[in-house]
């Protein structure tokens, strides 16, 4: 699986099945464009979704770098990680 670290210049979290748009990258004119889906019944699933768009957010805000992981061919953030350092 691919991974992408970087800052989160722009997140932008919403309700519904997109919760998050993320635009990850070392500066502001240079992103790319992951987003966190929700469409899934899983409350286990619901809550970890959630908590993935709630660190995007919490990222930005801090200026803390993460690392998405997200499948081949695919936007779809898996899990998001934020590194200390």
């Amino acid at each position: 699986m691919p991974q992408l670290q970087g800052l989160v210049q722009r997140v932008k979290v919403t309700s519904g099945t997109i919760l998050a748009w993320a635009y990850i990258g070392p500066t502001p004119d240079n992103t790319t464009l992951l987003i966190v889906t929700q469409n899934s019944s899983d409350p286990i699933d619901i809550a970890a979704r959630a908590s993935m768009a709630e660190a995007l957010s919490s990222a930005a805000a801090s200026g803390k770098q993460v690392i998405a992981t997200y499948p081949d061919g695919s936007s779809e953030i898996d899990f998001v990680q934020i590194l200390l350092a």
